[in-house]
C-alpha cells in the first residue's frame, strides 16, 4: 500500500518538476535526481541506500521550500510515506 502510494508521490512530483520555470535548471537537476533515486528504491529496496535517500529528500525539502512550496508539499508526503515504509 505504502509503496503505490509513493509511486503516485513520485508521478505528482514529477509533475511539479515539469512546471518549474526553465530558469531553475538547478532545482529541476536536483528534483530530478531525487526522482531517480526514490525510483530506484522503489525497484529494488536497499537497505543501505534509506539514510542517503531520506538525507536526499530533506536536503531537498531546504532548498526548495521557500521557492517551490508546492514541490515541498509533495516532499513532506513523500518524507511521510518512506517512514510508513519503514525506511
Amino acid at each position: 500500500m505504502a509503496e503505490k502510494s509513493l509511486k503516485t508521490l513520485v508521478d505528482q512530483l514529477r509533475a511539479e518538476v515539469a512546471q518549474l520555470p526553465a530558469s531553475d535548471q538547478s532545482a529541476r537537476d536536483r528534483l530530478n535526481a531525487l526522482i531517480a533515486d526514490l525510483e530506484a528504491q522503489l525497484a529494488t529496496p536497499d537497505a543501505q541506500g534509506h539514510d542517503t535517500l531520506i538525507r536526499n529528500v530533506q536536503d531537498s525539502i531546504r532548498h526548495m521550500e521557500v521557492e517551490h512550496p508546492r514541490a515541498t508539499g509533495v516532499l513532506n508526503h513523500i518524507m511521510m510515506t518512506l517512514g510508513n515504509m519503514g525506511i
